[in-house]
């Protein structure tokens, strides 16, 4: 008799709220029993399917987890309790595993958003999968990514926060800033395969060495010194294309590569090569009410402002045009000419 009160002392009081430690007894689809050391064992709580999957997935019987109690006593006499906070810290744990051991997870979309998409794991956990992690050849398929399941890695992991951020783009190339530092230092040069072509640049593929892939991107300013109008006409997909890497892209997770930083610019000695007052010919190239552009050389646009242009004068694309050097503009590249006059102004006497 005093052994058997000595045990009844012992049975711990429950408090609702309270966090306990228990002992997994049962453990099915229709019922989940807890050995938490009182009176009799806890009936484990669960209504959301996902919920209940998980913990039939990744718990076992004998395991000792942690559990909130809901009811320290149901009307059948047993405590009830919640796995929520140990289903929680399983698979955060498992994705933190996950993060550090860059591994390769699957996921499915569930919804698009601005600046990217939801995705979610196969244990109902959502992340982020912004559109600079998507693969290029993907990008402009705005929406029909929902309701695909797709590979990706974390990126970005924060518990404390429940801040998953994932990768698409991080299954093929590097991504973590200080090694693409490394293996695409600022200025070095570099080879790619054009991989997608857009109407404002070229995504490029590097590879360092036999092990690495980076991406690459050339904006349409970085392609030429003069102005690009079509890429798609200079470039098609598989070409090879040396640059110069400007800058580690540490936003989009991938580097961005000049293509005209390694040619010289026609420009740039234009003044030595067309003084002030020099006559050349150039052949109209386009006509508009603010004036004409014509070529000058390879390379070099010539521009007669419509107020230059004599009363009665009209010109036509192809024609070729006698004009002298009056000034420049470097910003727009061009140089500003005169129409040389046929025949001497005569004034009164």
């Amino acid at each position: 008799m005093a052994e058997l009160m000595a045990r009844t002392t012992q049975v711990p009081t429950l408090k609702k709220g309270q966090v306990v430690e228990g002992k997994i007894k049962k453990l099915t689809p229709q019922e989940i029993l807890l050995d938490i050391g009182a009176k009799s064992d806890a009936l484990v709580i669960e209504y959301d399917r996902q919920n209940l999957e998980n913990l039939l997935a990744l718990l076992k019987e004998g395991d000792t987890v942690s559990a909130t109690v809901i009811s320290p006593e149901a009307e059948e006499g047993f405590p009830v309790v919640s796995l929520r906070k140990t289903l929680d810290d399983r698979i955060f744990s498992q994705f933190e595993s996950e993060f550090k051991e860059n591994k390769v997870v699957s996921v499915q979309v569930t919804d698009s958003t601005r600046g990217g998409y939801f995705v979610e794991s196969g244990h109902g956990l959502r992340g982020f999968l912004p559109n600079s992690q998507i693969m290029p050849e993907m990008r402009d398929q705005e929406g029909q990514l929902v309701g695909n399941l797709i590979d990706v890695k974390i990126i970005e992991f924060d518990r404390s926060r429940r801040r998953i951020i994932f990768s698409q783009k991080a299954t093929v190339y590097v991504t973590d800033s200080q090694t693409l530092t490394k293996l695409t230092p600022k200025g070095s040069v570099v080879e790619g395969v054009v991989t997608t072509i857009t109407p404002y640049g070229l995504y490029l593929t590097i590879q360092p060495n036999k092990d690495a892939k980076v991406e690459a991107f050339v904006h349409i300013s970085e392609l030429s010194h003069d102005r690009v109008e079509d890429i798609s006409s200079l470039y098609k997909v598989g070409d090879t294309v040396k640059g110069q890497v400007k800058e580690i892209d540490i936003e989009n997770r991938r580097v961005t590569v000049s293509v005209k930083d390694l040619s010289t610019d026609a420009f740039d000695t234009i003044k030595e090569e067309f003084p002030l007052e020099t006559k050349v010919k150039g052949k109209v190239t386009d006509v508009k009410s603010r004036g004409v552009t014509l070529a000058l050389k390879e390379g070099v646009s010539g521009f007669i402002p419509a107020t230059k242009i004599p009363a009665g004068t009209t010109y036509a694309v192809d024609d070729t045009v006698d004009v002298e050097v009056s000034d420049y503009d470097m910003k727009r590249r061009l140089v500003i000419v005169s129409p040389v006059l046929k025949a001497k102004f005569v004034g009164y006497r």
